[in-house]
């Protein structure tokens, strides 16, 4: 019976995510000169065909993306495994046990929101920031949607607090989307997907202000709304690589990730709305501040 519940719930989501697909890319076009441009400027060796081709099967995915958050939401545990699993779970506990606390850098890519369920595959406790929405109604229902499988869910503007006053002997999950866009331009870029790009560091200085290891979370989409989630270490010792070298390391991870399954980032996002201006330097050429 449970069976039978997962598939017609599955039909109906996914019955919802094709028409979201005819509205965003027919009926009211979403930011589609965006992910175009974004995507031309990635790819410049790809053909016409293949970036509008790239384009499509974006907003297919965009449209299961926008759905997903209430299919994770409502799965019963035991389907839980049809639309995601974890790879390499021994690296976490290896970690935990020796160092007690992890960042774990996450990106915008495949479906973050399925990454919520890690609490299920570790005896810690796993933090995640969120950004919460003006309607109290609202803001409480997404709450305990998101945190029905043990997340810890701190609010953006306590994240720095709360994980760098974690209690050093208690050990923790920092989960951190890190491809985030920086509220400005600021002075530090990289080399990203064939431009130069700006970007945050807050993951790392979390890592470096507590010396723990640093995680790579690569995403991998499976089949129709179901994930494979792989955790690669980027150092055990985040101190001696510095947040240069934190962030150099996650973003060519990110780039070798999004080169496999190309349409599965937030291309729509305006990612490179600032442009580099004389006197700002590259990430690799002097330590974060």
């Amino acid at each position: 019976m449970q069976a039978l519940r997962f598939r017609l719930a599955l039909w109906g989501w996914r019955s919802l995510s094709d028409l979201i697909f005819l509205v965003l890319f027919k009926l009211w076009p979403y930011r589609r000169h965006m992910v175009l441009l974004n995507m031309a400027r990635c790819f410049p060796t790809r053909s016409e065909k293949e970036i509008r081709q790239m384009v499509t099967a974006y907003f297919r995915h965009l449209a299961d993306l926008i759905v997903e958050p209430f299919m994770i939401g409502g799965v019963a545990p035991g389907s839980l495994g049809k639309l995601v699993n974890f790879e390499n779970t021994a690296l976490i506990d290896r970690l935990l046990q020796d160092n007690k606390q992890i960042v774990v850098m996450a990106t915008h890519y495949g479906s973050w929101e399925y990454l919520l369920s890690l609490p299920l595959q570790t005896n810690c406790q796993v933090l995640a920031a969120y950004s919460p929405v003006s309607n109290k109604w609202l803001n409480s229902w997404l709450l305990k949607l998101r945190s029905r499988f043990g997340v810890m869910l701190v609010p953006k503007s306590e994240w720095y607090r709360r994980t760098l006053g974690w209690d050093m002997g208690s050990p923790a999950i920092f989960v951190t989307i890190a491809d985030q866009r920086p509220p400005a331009s600021g002075k530090y870029y990289l080399n990203f997907m064939n431009r130069k790009t700006f970007i945050q560091s807050g993951a790392a200085r979390i890592a470096v202000q507590r010396d723990c290891p640093v995680v790579y979370l690569d995403v991998t989409k499976k089949n129709r709304n179901a994930y494979h989630f792989r955790f690669r270490l980027i150092t055990s010792q985040a101190r001696e690589l510095g947040e240069a070298g934190i962030m150099e390391h996650y973003y060519k991870a990110l780039e070798n990730t999004i080169q496999r399954q190309p349409e599965l980032w937030l291309w729509s996002h305006n990612r490179w709305k600032f442009h580099v201006r004389d006197g700002q330097k590259p990430v690799s050429a002097l330590k974060l501040l």
